[in-house]
């Protein structure tokens, strides 16, 4: 009875989805569900867009006898979907740290980790040979000040 009383819940919101958009509900077009699986993705985990897809054809399939579920359309949407959850799960799980664990592990371990280490001078400041005198220059990047750069006003001819 269980099963029954979901694919009821099921077939009950895709009948107000379909009724909120102008849409027929039985017999409902497979473009029709795949559109609501969509829809239900924002608002579901795949598992359970899963069952109610499955659910809504079952009902569906006791009035009209047509499977919607095994249309391309909708396996195909429902493929989509499955994959993008996957994916956006194996994201959450590889989110970057805050700090690398080998930082860490370095720091505990020697007490100095990656800060520690000075680097040899690569080259930032060169001397240059002008007229008898040496001048340091020194490069510049490309990184943005923290105070803005001023600018003249211009006053156009009217």
């Amino acid at each position: 009875m269980a099963a029954k009383r979901g694919d009821d819940k099921a077939w009950k919101e895709f009948i107000s989805w379909c009724g909120e958009r102008g849409l027929k509900a039985v017999p409902a077009n497979p473009w029709t569900l795949a559109a609501y699986a969509r829809w239900s993705e924002r608002h579901h985990p795949y598992p359970t867009v899963a069952k109610n897809i499955e659910a809504i054809a079952r009902v569906h399939h006791t009035k009209t006898r047509k499977r919607l579920d095994r249309y391309p359309m909708v396996t195909s949407t429902l493929s989509l979907i499955e994959t993008r959850a996957k994916a956006k799960k194996s994201a959450k799980d590889k989110q970057a740290a805050l700090f690398p664990e080998d930082d860490i592990l370095e720091r505990q371990a020697t007490g100095k980790g990656k800060a520690g280490k000075t680097k040899k001078n690569t080259g930032t400041a060169k001397a240059v040979k002008g007229k008898g005198k040496k001048t340091a220059k020194k490069k510049t990047g490309k990184a943005m000040s923290a105070s803005p750069k001023l600018v003249s006003r211009r006053r156009l001819k009217s």
